[in-house]
């Protein structure tokens, strides 16, 4: 059974908290697990990284970040609803 390590998320805009400061809006594009092999990924297939925004140092490159746990300001995908209609 694989245990799950991190999940990976790009920045894919900005928010304002409650307290007025600025934070990154994250997307959870895929997870890093323990499997008996070793570590491994997966990445949502409808992902598209094209689409995130690039650095001014090195444009063909997108950085992703991982997270122990959610991260706070990450958008929710349609696999992680909990109900068969989200409205």
């Amino acid at each position: 059974m694989a245990k799950k390590l991190y999940d990976i998320a790009v920045a894919n805009g900005k928010y304002t908290d409650k307290e007025g400061n600025e934070k990154n809006s994250y997307k959870n594009i895929g997870v890093i697990l323990e499997g008996d092999n070793g570590p491994y990924m997966l990445l949502e297939r409808s992902v598209n990284l094209a689409g995130f925004a690039v650095s001014d140092k090195n444009p063909n490159t997108v950085l992703a970040s991982m997270f122990s746990g959610t991260p706070s300001g990450q958008n929710t995908s349609v696999s992680n609803m909990k109900d068969d209609i989200p409205f």
